[in-house]
């Protein structure tokens, strides 16, 4: 297989969902956030969005998705795009993937990381974050 050009990318969002417009193919970022909070762990998030723009690409790419949990170096969701040609690198291309059921093992940095026919891209990480239970207040 040929190189191929590494895309240089514009924007890289984390969301609860992308919301694509089946006639216009415009990309609703719906719940973009840094930082996720979980009261329990082992915790099920039901999806999550990822959004991506880039241009400078040239030739087919088959855009895969990776969430890695950084702090046990463990995979724990994945998706992937059908392949695209892109004519020229004059080109801008934005792309929505929703992954769905992800569960979090546990609190820490996690990170989503983007790959061209298996070339690493960029990367974007967020935090899960134990959420404190309220103090009981004793009542009189």
């Amino acid at each position: 297989m040929p190189d191929i050009v590494k895309p240089s990318v514009q924007a890289f969002l984390v969301c609860d969902t992308i919301i694509i417009d089946s006639l216009t193919g415009k990309k609703s970022i719906i719940g973009a956030f840094t930082h996720l909070w979980a009261k329990t762990f082992p915790c099920q998030h039901p999806q999550m969005g990822v959004y991506f723009c880039l241009n400078d690409a040239e030739g087919t790419y088959q855009f895969e998705i990776e969430l890695i949990y950084l702090d046990k170096n463990q995979t724990v969701g994945k998706g992937a795009l059908s392949p695209i040609e892109i004519k020229s690198r004059l080109e801008t291309h934005d792309f929505g993937l929703n992954i769905s059921t992800i569960v979090f093992p546990g609190p820490g940095r996690y990170e989503f990381r983007l790959h061209a026919n298996g070339q690493f891209i960029t990367q974007k990480d967020f935090h899960v974050i134990q959420q404190e239970s309220p103090q009981k207040t004793p009542t009189s």
